[in-house]
């Protein structure tokens, strides 16, 4: 199964290549909308508190842990984590933290916006991969503001040594 961005959605393909859903979001991930089968669901992200609605109501609440960075369905216990080791990037584990399904970037050094999904429990619903999905992308673009204010930071130490 293959995620791939294309004309600013973030389209999942299954094994035979049909499209299951996508992913719309702006770049600050505080509004997002995924279609799976036609239906719509919209998140809205507060900080670490996302809402899903369907239809206008709230469905689902989902609580981010500042300090890992975990997130938590709060409805069904499940919880989409990072994957420690290179192999996989991202997951999702039901409430007894059995993997439902894996996520990581297909070139693993460079983002191309391609994503390799691997189901793990039969369990897991076209729901679930798109939620990981913004999960894992979400996680890398806050990463990757980290090492860019980290390197900005080690930049200014470094000039100030230099200075003095």
């Amino acid at each position: 199964m293959i995620a791939k961005l294309e004309n600013g959605s973030y389209n999942v393909y299954n094994e035979d290549g049909l499209l299951i859903g996508g992913i719309k979001t702006q770049s600050n991930f505080n509004t997002t909308e995924f279609s799976i089968d036609g239906e719509t669901f919209k998140l809205s992200r507060n900080k670490w508190d996302t809402k899903v609605f369907k239809d206008e109501k709230i469905i689902y609440n989902l609580k981010t842990n500042s300090f890992s960075g975990n997130t938590e369905l709060l409805e069904t216990g499940q919880k989409i984590t990072g994957v420690t080791g290179f192999k996989w990037g991202t997951k999702m584990v039901d409430k007894e933290n059995n993997t439902l399904l894996k996520i990581r970037n297909k070139n693993k050094f460079i983002n191309t916006n391609q994503y390799v999904i691997e189901i793990s429990n039969p369990n897991a619903t076209d729901f679930d991969i798109l939620l990981t999905l913004y999960g894992h992308i979400h996680g890398s673009n806050m990463k990757l503001k980290v090492v860019i204010l980290s390197i900005i930071v080690a930049g200014i130490i470094a000039g100030r040594v230099l200075i003095q």
